[in-house]
């Protein structure tokens, strides 16, 4: 399987081109430049190096959140826009369980953490002892505090991977936790694509007419508006 995948709800604006479980070309921009300016013709790019056309792509996966709210529309719209004139089946992939993938090596238990600012985090603890990671209990978007207290209860090996460690080094020292190393830190499109692979084993694929962001909480604009009907 071929697999055009892309990343937009961080820092990174990351595009990956996997075939058959091995990535044949990657491109990241973390230059400060907007993902609507980059992911187009980082997607041209790599669609000319490896000599491919959307013909030749058997599915798309994408991020789809939680993280940046405009990063996340971008990448979104941009694979149901590819599906109107080229559908292929889709893998709508959260951008925790990304992260969780950037540390797949890693057997015991994945917390994924990004910063949702003002020491609020959007979170997701991994069972990973089976090297797939599979999620335990809920998806947290809450006070940092609230994530604290449950990596404390959590019995075994434990890493913690995403923007969210820097959060998270100065207030928990435990014997158990260790902090993934600063270059897993962001979304990579090679482990959202390999991450679909483990959807597609599961039969998980879903369309460009059903793709959907993964917000787990409001905009802030979507708030402000909420504030002055109410």
């Amino acid at each position: 399987m071929r697999i055009l995948s892309v990343g937009t709800s961080g820092k990174n604006c990351t595009v990956a081109i996997l075939e058959d479980e091995i990535i044949k070309k990657e491109i990241n921009n973390q230059e400060g430049q907007t993902h609507s300016q980059t992911l187009m013709p980082q997607i041209k790019e790599i669609m000319e190096a490896e000599n491919l056309n959307f013909d030749m792509i058997d599915a798309y996966a994408v991020s789809v959140g939680p993280g940046s709210f405009t990063g996340i529309r971008i990448g979104v719209s941009t694979i149901k826009g590819f599906c109107i004139s080229h559908p292929k089946k889709v893998f709508d992939v959260p951008s925790l369980l990304a992260l969780a993938y950037n540390v797949k090596d890693f057997r015991g238990t994945i917390v994924s953490c990004i910063d949702a600012k003002n020491d609020n985090v959007y979170s997701a603890i991994y069972d990973n002892t089976s090297g797939i990671p599979q999620l335990l209990g809920d998806y947290i978007s809450d006070n940092v505090e609230v994530l604290i207290d449950k990596i404390k209860g959590i019995k075994g090996s434990v890493i913690i991977v995403g923007d969210g460690v820097n959060l998270l080094k100065e207030r928990i020292h435990l014997d158990n936790v260790e902090y993934a190393s600063e270059d897993k830190n962001i979304e990579y499109a090679s482990s959202i694509a390999f991450a679909a692979i483990d959807m597609d084993k599961e039969n998980k694929a879903t369309t460009g007419t059903l793709l959907s962001p993964l917000y787990l909480k409001k905009s802030q604009a979507e708030r402000e508006l909420e504030s002055k009907i109410n």
